[in-house]
């Protein structure tokens, strides 16, 4: 039996920075045991930005928060991007942001952020178990025992669960974590998979797949908005995809597992894309009249080629009722109007979400309730402690739940190396 300290079950974001944070408190050899059933630590980690990990965002604030939001203001304030920074910094990754405050390493490689995190945390002291899963986790006098897969036993004063979500299980050991928390005395809210594509009904949705347009979205409740971002939004096969429609997908989420959208009760969902932000119902209307005065023989299907993607705008003339193949002299001034209408407004019936495959989230969790929020230890266990993912609060897209994974973890990490049992 392996005897160690601390013991964090997880090798992802937060546990590695849960592991970074005791292991430099402690500087002691094995005092400090990542437990990983992946045969390569931070598999998720890698995926994030595009293989480039955004790991904050200098925007951060309990607004782009979602769950258990009253409880981390104290964590965002301690915890600052700019604090997460120095953290990086300190450990040898230089960072630095972009135009819209996303935060990424400055060779804009997910594999440096990964390196520095697993250097930090070994060179001082912390051991990485890897490929073998823990299976159990027990409560005992001397603090926790885990039980591995094959076979090992890891005996620990304090126990840190790291184990992420249910999300993007291909990234993922398991999420047998959600279990390990009730074991121990934990509730887990109803969880539901969120920053993922929107399934939307209608044949038009697969002529479009692979087609991308600059739009403003806004999330329909009943036929009213709720709830609007800008952004690129990308046509699928299925429906919509893109940061911004991510960014829906948080609200949508809750619709389908809860039937409420920001804790109100709905009965239909839709989204609508404004493909041209930047110009007028009056502007648009105006151009296509223009276009059929000195093209009357150009066929309606290209009404909008000068103005959108040429698929795009076709894709617009058919919902608009107009033969695409007809000439544009025989368009009368009110079937333009309504083209302007869905240029300006292109309502789509929203009927799901993907999968858990496809989220890059977990929405619900561990309520914050049941954890002290500035050190993250459990009300429920003395010595155990919950971060990261496993807690009811999910992030928007942006690098927003990196930051609360990195922030977590270094709390927790911390607390659990000064605080002796």
């Amino acid at each position: 039996m392996r005897k160690t300290d601390i013991v964090i079950i997880g090798g992802g974001a937060a546990g590695l920075m849960a592991a970074c944070a005791a292991a430099q408190t402690l500087k002691k050899k094995g005092a400090v045991v990542v437990v990983e059933g992946n045969q390569k630590l931070g598999r998720k980690l890698l995926a994030t930005g595009n293989g480039r990990c955004n790991l904050t965002n200098m925007n951060v604030s309990s607004v782009h928060y979602h769950g258990d939001v009253n409880a981390i203001g104290s964590l965002l304030e301690t915890y600052s991007p700019e604090f997460i920074r120095g953290l990086f910094r300190e450990m040898g990754l230089v960072t630095k942001a972009d135009e819209e405050g996303r935060v990424y390493p400055y060779n804009l490689q997910a594999a440096a952020v990964l390196s520095t995190l697993r250097s930090c945390a070994e060179e001082n002291g912390a051991d990485c178990v890897i490929g073998s899963a823990a299976i159990s986790v027990l409560k005992t006098k001397r603090g926790f025992l885990v039980k591995c897969e094959d076979g090992e036993e890891i005996e620990a004063a304090k126990c840190i669960l790291a184990c992420g979500g249910a999300a993007s299980p291909k990234h993922s050991c398991s999420a047998d974590g959600y279990t390990f928390a009730k074991d121990l005395g934990h509730s887990v809210t109803p969880l539901y998979p969120a920053l993922t594509q929107l399934v939307c009904k209608g044949k038009l949705m697969k002529s479009l797949s692979g087609m991308r347009c600059a739009v403003n979205a806004a999330l329909l409740a009943d036929g009213k908005p709720v709830y609007e971002e800008g952004g690129e939004v990308l046509f699928s096969d299925v429906g919509l995809s893109g940061i911004c429609i991510f960014g829906l997908s948080v609200y949508a989420a809750e619709f389908f597992n809860m039937g409420t959208v920001k804790g109100t009760p709905h009965k239909t969902l839709g989204v609508s894309l404004d493909c041209l932000p930047d110009w007028s119902f009056t502007e648009i209307t105006a151009y296509l009249n223009e276009v059929r005065m000195h093209f009357p023989n150009r066929m309606a299907g290209d009404l909008l080629s000068g103005l959108l993607n040429m698929k795009i705008g076709y894709a617009m003339v058919q919902s608009a009722g107009i033969d695409v193949n007809v000439s544009a002299k025989f368009i009368t001034a009110a079937q333009l109007q309504k083209l302007a209408s869905i240029v300006k407004a292109w309502h789509f019936e929203v009927t799901g979400t993907k999968s858990w495959n496809d989220a890059q989230i977990t929405a619900g969790g561990v309520p914050l309730r049941e954890v002290n929020a500035v050190t993250f230890e459990s009300k429920k266990a003395r010595g155990l402690y919950l971060v990261g993912e496993m807690l009811n609060i999910h992030g928007d897209c942006g690098g927003y739940n990196l930051h609360f994974a990195w922030s977590t973890g270094h709390a927790a990490g911390k607390s659990a190396a000064e605080l002796r049992s």
